[in-house]
């Protein structure tokens, strides 16, 4: 008995001591004046967010192509802070957020089959590009190019989720 509470509650130490991933991403959204927030993934909408503006998000817990906002509120560079309301937690489409890349110098970057560099390359590119956050694993940011025609996986540190000016 003693065994197993110790295995219990290393286990609970653990799991709380595990801190999820998370990216910052800017809204980039051209289906309309607002991007829709909603209380689950595919869930009910408690928010919209304007597209107009320069809106920055840090998300995590991607579930299915659907990010989790992890502040109640997000950053509006031009206007300070603007707040979520309706429901304790929110989340948003990957094809309403973006990043973009930092290559800013003209590297080469590519997109791998898989979230290692020994993954196969899948595309390649030297000009500063944006992309859609699908999932993230350990440092690596599974991504889809705006037109949807690559995907693959890139090192997060070669992201960039402010809308306004580069990460440098």
């Amino acid at each position: 008995m003693k065994k197993l509470f110790i295995t219990l509650a290393l286990t609970v130490v653990a799991l709380t001591a595990v801190k999820a991933q998370s990216i910052n991403v800017f809204i980039f959204d051209n289906a309309g004046n607002y991007s829709n927030v909603r209380n689950a993934p595919k869930g009910k909408v408690v928010d919209r967010i304007p597209v107009n503006q320069n809106v920055m998000l840090d998300v995590g817990e991607p579930s299915n192509g659907w990010w989790q906002i992890y502040d109640q509120s997000y950053y509006i560079p031009d206007g300070g802070l603007a707040h979520l309301s309706g429901a304790q937690h929110y989340w948003i489409h990957h094809s309403c957020i973006a990043v973009s890349t930092r290559n800013y110098g003209g590297e080469t970057l590519f997109l791998r089959s898989r979230p290692s560099s020994k993954g196969a390359v899948v595309f390649s590119f030297s000009e500063e590009i944006t992309l859609r956050p699908v999932d993230i694993v350990e440092g690596w940011v599974k991504v889809k190019t705006i037109d949807g025609k690559h995907e693959g996986w890139i090192e997060e540190e070669w992201l960039c989720g402010n809308s306004v000016t580069n990460c440098n």
